[in-house]
């Protein structure tokens, strides 16, 4: 890793450029050749340039705004740390001008998500933060972004198909594949095990928890190809159906040995062990929200899985800014990462997490 610092003379000295020329580059402002801007982007590609926000935004006049749209969500909930993070790069960039403007709809909804994207692009803005949940929605949505020139940036999952200016979320194949070793490595293979999907209106799955089924189904596949696998959906919006949804599972299935839940909301299922004092049953979730941790501590979600969500929605502010004031790409694709939490480890995990 390159760490020394280079003064704006030092680059300029390096492209055989002037110094006002390495300014008008870093800021994106004024004219400059074609031929001196590729040497510039040339020797800032060499030395792994980042441009210092706190510094390099002084004297930037005009406000930058954002549009950001997220799932809707309780307090303590996935979403609200990815707010979370969003506010924190506000607070910490907040000598830029810079205008954010949320925007929420129902992820287990597609005509709310569509609502709400049609709402935000009547917003002017200079770019956009998206949460996606609907793949043809969402596809819709970004061509009409990158028509109208406007940058985005995916947080959580990836859309394929689509150009965002940056990704930060997990590898949601391999977070499949991650849950299915734990899950199998942790029960008896000689019995079942069960995948739970949300119930969505007008569609049916989100595009994260497709992509995880399929890293999960491929993982047992290839390690435990006689294992059972049963597909359960459940209504997360009505906990008297979820229950009887998980009461026909098990009067169907006597043999579950483990479960996989594809969103934050393992709790839910938790809470049903726990009713039914149903401990010799495997679960492996993912969200470090309140009730997921409260199954984790009681032994009734066995492993969960966090992918870092505050520092998603910190790094796509960040990644925005830096188009935004100075051109700046960096990777397209960001993952981030996946910390495996067991009841033993996640009071040390909490205390010491930091973005």
């Amino acid at each position: 890793m390159n760490t020394k610092q280079y003064r704006i003379k030092d680059i300029a000295k390096m492209a055989g450029v002037s110094a006002g020329t390495v300014d008008r580059v870093l800021h994106n402002r004024g004219e400059v050749s074609s031929s001196s801007r590729e040497k510039v982007e040339a020797v800032l590609s060499q030395i792994d340039y980042k441009p210092n926000l706190y510094v390099s935004s002084i004297g930037v006049k005009r406000a930058i705004s954002v549009v950001v749209v997220l799932p809707s969500f309780t307090m303590g909930g996935y979403w609200e740390q990815i707010e979370k993070g969003i506010k924190q790069a506000a607070y910490e960039f907040s000598n830029i001008k810079l205008k954010i403007k949320f925007l929420y709809y129902d992820q287990f909804d597609l005509f709310s998500c569509r609502e709400i994207y049609n709402k935000a692009l009547s917003i002017p803005c200079d770019a956009m933060l998206i949460g996606p949940t609907f793949t043809d929605e969402t596809l819709q949505f970004v061509c009409r972004l990158e028509a109208s020139g406007i940058p985005y940036v995916f947080v959580d999952s990836m859309i394929g198909n689509t150009n965002p200016l940056a990704f930060y979320g997990p590898d949601s194949h391999a977070l499949g594949r991650i849950q299915a070793r734990l899950l199998t490595e942790s029960m008896d293979e000689r019995r079942d095990v069960v995948m739970l999907r949300a119930r969505r209106v007008g569609d049916e799955s989100s595009t994260s928890s497709i992509v995880q089924r399929s890293g999960f189904l491929a993982y047992v596949r290839e390690h435990h190809p006689d294992m059972r696998v049963i597909d359960c959906v459940y209504d997360t919006s009505s906990p008297e159906q979820s229950r009887e949804a998980f009461d026909e599972l098990f009067a169907r299935h006597a043999d579950i040995g483990g479960i996989v839940v594809f969103n934050s909301r393992a709790y839910l299922i938790a809470d049903y062990l726990r009713r039914r004092k149903l401990r010799n049953v495997g679960l492996v979730g993912y969200g470090i929200i309140d009730r997921n941790l409260a199954g984790l501590r009681d032994g009734f979600i066995t492993y969960l899985l966090s992918e870092r969500p505050d520092k998603q929605g910190y790094l796509a502010i960040r990644a925005i800014l830096e188009y935004a004031l100075f051109g700046k790409r960096g990777e397209r694709i960001n993952h981030t990462p996946v910390d495996i939490l067991i009841r033993e480890n996640i009071d040390y995990y909490l205390r010491h997490m930091a973005l």
